[in-house]
């Protein structure tokens, strides 16, 4: 006798915890009964199960790439959480960002190429002074404005002409470039493994 009042107590709390009503209802027939069960014990994926997969895997994209590339291998968590961060805003796949990063800076944040692209993505201030205020509120030498700009640049770029020319256009605008690299696309894709 205590156990049924026990089970018959357990089943009351559970039904309150979990708000689910009462079958004790005769005119309620036993296919909407199962349906109901069936439907509480099928697992079904969070609607924003996408978004939170990129936030949750974006940074060990990164770490992986920064893995491979010489000179970013000891790179620390703030740089693959900041190179994420940059990414994710922009729209830009980490692991192209982190590619980026690596052939255009081996994760130098005070690089300067002959050309004068500048910080850790190679940002070219001539090509881009038009969209982007680098005489005042833009510093390419802060490693995430730096990061922020550059996905945003390359983000738009592959948005607008796909991912190889997108990547081949942020390498100098890409066509008719005589200073351009021509294994570039190549070099970011097959590090970021997208080929």
């Amino acid at each position: 006798m205590k156990t049924i009042v026990k089970i018959e107590m357990i089943a009351a709390l559970l039904l309150l915890a979990f708000n689910l009503p009462s079958f004790s209802r005769h005119d309620i027939d036993m296919s909407t009964t199962e349906k109901f069960l069936f439907a509480r014990q099928v697992p079904h994926a969070p609607s924003m199960a996408f978004n939170y997969s990129v936030f949750r895997t974006a940074p060990l994209e990164v770490a992986k790439v920064y893995g491979r590339t010489p000179g970013c291998s000891d790179a620390d968590a703030d740089m693959i959480q900041a190179t994420a961060k940059a990414a994710i805003e922009a729209g830009l796949d980490p692991a192209i960002a982190a590619a980026t990063v690596g052939v255009e800076s081996a994760c130098n944040p005070f690089a300067v190429s002959s050309k004068g692209a500048i910080g850790i993505m190679q940002i070219m201030p001539k090509v881009w002074k038009d969209k982007y205020d680098f005489a005042g509120d833009v510093n390419l030498f802060n490693r995430n404005t730096n990061l922020g700009v550059g996905a945003h640049i390359e983000a738009d770029l592959i948005n607008q002409y796909g991912v190889e020319s997108g990547v081949r256009r942020y390498n100098g605008m890409g066509v008719g470039c005589s200073t351009c690299d021509d294994e570039y696309t190549s070099k970011i894709l097959t590090l970021a493994r997208r080929r």
